[in-house]
């Protein structure tokens, strides 16, 4: 016979379990969270409010009902399902969908529930609606690409502004010695000298067209040995004319530091980046933007973020600024895509600094102080290059040996057409002109026999290159063509890549190029 106590202690305990069973389902339908517990064959056992309300059944209609086709309106669970992930391993886990019958995102996470053996019996299913996070992500990354694009824009304006300084004391110099050599003046030069110094102003020109096309990422990304303190050199001069004159230049570029493998389109993104950066953050006090180049042997450096430099020896640019500089919270979103302060400058293409630094197996490092200024170092190695091509070709103006055969020269502009052919002329040439694709397919199917080689620009109007290309290749697959253009070659590229029978070369080339690659298709004559 139970005592009296005994009987107060089982009531008290079955009022606390129910109590706690209470307690329980207050909870589990107060949760705003779409929860189930499942069976170990996907089917309810039980859901709470907020899953019923969500679904517009009572609780009691979606008993015994398969998870699988309630939640994702399928007959078998998907293969990413996290029941059979969790049935599989053993673990948590945790997916995020876009329900179609819901027409929202959910992130779901299934836990198990274990019997007094430790059997999992059961599951709870836990469906957690995102949508409104996942709207604000996607708004978020399209006012990201907007801020991109007008961050691309304001550098390619401060670009543009250095180019056309440039470029008109460029023209300034051709129209100068022309005018000489026109006029038969006598200016204490020979007209070769006066031509000379014309080529070399072209050459500029033409290294500015490059650089305009390598920061509008036209330019095919090619490994090559870079002369990392000319790339330095006229990046500096460049953008010397286009930022403000209260910013002054202090150069400390070391002539001995070795020529570096890199992509030369990517290192002048970030020398402009660097330097564009620094100016921004003197602002419109009076300032200074010190560039410094040296080799340097890393023994015990580390990064940025406090990891190691492997030991070597490193090229090791440095660009420092007496700008407003940066707090430490700063200075650890710098380099976060599309990150900008109100005092610090834009942090303009910081992002793909590091990138770009990072894909030539460099390191960087940065110090800063507010009110005193910031400093970026740069180590890119120094490498074996024996086997990287050079970045630029030898300029050597003359055309001394003679080539034969007859050449259908393609070109739409008519100055071009004109030079075109009296260097070809010069070089032993029987020259055929045409003004489009269309025009010079209509010379080869008259005189295709008598036609050695084709010389074809890739950008004309009426039928461009591309497509005389495509069409050439149809009629005669072992007939010589060389593409030329002032643009980048990535549209044809991939095109033209194992045809031996087809060469490219780039505008603007000396003749002695052009020559070299004429004798490699028709020889020299006998």
């Amino acid at each position: 016979m139970e005592t009296w106590a005994l009987v107060v202690a089982r009531r008290k305990a079955d009022k606390a379990v129910r109590r706690g069973k209470r307690d329980w389902e207050r909870t589990f339908d107060a949760l705003p969270d779409l929860i189930s517990i499942i069976d170990i064959n996907h089917t309810i056992i039980r859901v709470n409010r907020s899953m019923a309300e969500r679904f517009g059944l009572t609780p009691a209609k979606l008993v015994g009902r398969k998870c699988c086709e309630l939640v994702h309106g399928m007959e078998l669970p998907q293969a990413n399902c996290p029941v059979v992930g969790m049935t599989r391993d053993g673990l948590v886990h945790n997916k995020e969908y876009q329900e179609k019958i819901q027409d929202a995102f959910f992130d779901i996470t299934v836990s198990p529930l274990y019997d007094e053996e430790g059997k999992i019996t059961s599951y709870v299913h836990v469906m957690r609606d995102i949508t409104e996070r996942k709207f604000a992500e996607e708004e978020r990354q399209k006012l990201q690409q907007q801020f991109q694009q007008t961050q691309k824009l304001e550098s390619l304006g401060v670009l543009a502004g250095g180019i056309a300084h440039d470029f008109n004391n460029i023209l300034t110099i051709i129209l100068g010695h022309c005018y000489i050599v026109d006029q038969n003046i006598d200016s204490g030069m020979d007209q070769k000298t006066h031509v000379k110094h014309i080529e070399k102003a072209a050459g500029r020109a033409a290294s500015l067209c490059h650089q305009m096309l390598a920061y509008s990422g036209q330019n095919k990304m090619v490994q090559a040995r870079i002369n990392l303190w000319l790339l330095v050199d006229e990046n500096v001069k460049m953008l010397q004319s286009a930022i403000k004159k209260n910013v002054n230049f202090e150069l400390d570029l070391k002539f001995d530091v070795p020529e570096i493998p890199g992509d030369c389109a990517q290192l002048q993104q970030v020398v402009m980046n660097l330097i564009i950066n620094a100016a921004e953050a003197i602002g419109d006090k009076n300032g200074i933007i010190k560039i410094a180049l040296k080799k340097i042997a890393v023994q015990a450096e580390t990064d940025f973020l406090g990891n190691s430099i492997p030991p070597g020896n490193y090229a090791c640019l440095t660009v420092s600024d007496n700008g407003c500089g940066m707090d430490e919270e700063t200075q650890k979103r710098i380099f976060e895509p599309f990150f900008t302060t109100k005092f610090a400058g834009r942090g303009l293409g910081m992002s793909a600094v590091l990138g770009i630094v990072k894909s030539h197996n460099g390191a960087l490092q940065l110090s800063s102080t507010p009110g005193f200024g910031t400093t970026f170092k740069v180590y890119l190695p120094l490498a074996a290059v024996t086997d990287i091509a050079e970045t630029s070709p030898q300029n050597n103006f003359y055309v001394s040996e003679k080539g034969c055969g007859t050449i259908l020269l393609v070109e739409d502009e008519d100055a071009l057409r004109i030079i075109g052919s009296a260097l070809l002329k010069a070089m032993g040439y029987t020259i055929l002109t045409a003004a489009n694709g269309r025009e010079a397919l209509e010379i080869y199917s008259e005189r295709g026999s008598g036609i050695d080689l084709i010389l074809l620009d890739l950008v004309m109007p009426d039928m461009g290159g591309i497509d005389t290309y495509r069409v050439l290749r149809e009629i005669s697959p072992t007939l010589p063509i060389v593409i030329c253009s002032g643009y980048s070659f990535e549209d044809i590229f991939e095109e033209v890549e194992g045809d031996d029978q087809t060469a490219m070369i780039q505008k603007p080339y000396v003749p002695e190029q052009l020559r070299d690659i004429l004798m490699k298709f028709l020889g020299k004559p006998e």
